[in-house]
């Protein structure tokens, strides 16, 4: 491995020195919100899934989150991985900050990993890896992997693009368990808030949502049977 540390690393993304999820490239909105609530109210055995790995911040604080709860917590983190690379190399048409193609290339060219290795990473140097499943998969057929009414609480930040978020609800909510939640953010946009309330209108269930003080995010509660 070579001992040069990249001038961007150590001004921004120091891979030898990564502390906690906030050094971990990424957005993570409202999940820095929902999920302590999530995980203090978690029983032994319950199972988390997340929808949208991207880099793996929210991922990392999750994993965090789980570690410090000392709660037996199944958690996967589901991503189809490629494109993120895609788009990061492809920013200036997709409106990614230009650090995040430098974070890609300087660990590509420094270490030579692959993209579920850059995912990886910061699991690794922040000792949480062992708390989080990372799954290759699209997520309009991801649902097929889990049995009925066996997820505690879904998270979707995958993508936002038309009747995504929609199909991602009605796909799972066969899966989540009487008592469960499935959560998301971005209701700022469109697409989200259209696919969430049609759901909601569908399923003749309650959303509980917030728009306000930097928040928008949603959540839907299955009620006790």
């Amino acid at each position: 491995m070579s001992k040069h540390i990249p001038k961007y690393l150590k001004g921004h993304y120091d891979i030898y020195t990564m502390n906690s999820f906030k050094d971990v490239p990424g957005w993570i909105n409202d999940a820095e919100f929902i999920y302590p609530q999530m995980v203090e109210h978690a029983q032994d055995g319950d199972h988390f899934v997340e929808i949208g790995t991207f880099l793996g911040q929210s991922t990392s604080y999750m994993c965090q989150l789980i570690k410090d709860s000392d709660k037996d917590i199944k958690f996967d983190s589901i991503d189809l991985f490629w494109p993120i690379e895609h788009s990061i190399k492809n920013h200036e048409t997709t409106g990614h900050p230009e650090e995040f193609n430098q974070y890609l290339t300087d660990l590509t060219r420094e270490f030579n990993l692959r993209i579920e290795d850059i995912i990886k990473h910061p699991l690794r140097v922040l000792g949480i890896e062992k708390y989080v499943n990372l799954i290759t998969c699209d997520e309009q057929y991801a649902h097929g992997i889990y049995e009925d009414n066996s997820i505690q609480f879904l998270w979707i930040d995958g993508d936002h693009g038309k009747d995504i978020v929609y199909k991602d609800l009605v796909n799972f909510w066969p899966k989540i368990k009487n008592g469960g939640t499935i959560g998301g953010d971005d209701m700022v946009y469109k697409e989200v808030s259209d696919d969430v309330f049609k759901f909601s209108k569908e399923y003749n269930v309650k959303v509980k949502y917030e728009n306000t003080d930097g928040l928008n995010y949603f959540l839907i509660t299955k009620d006790e049977q």
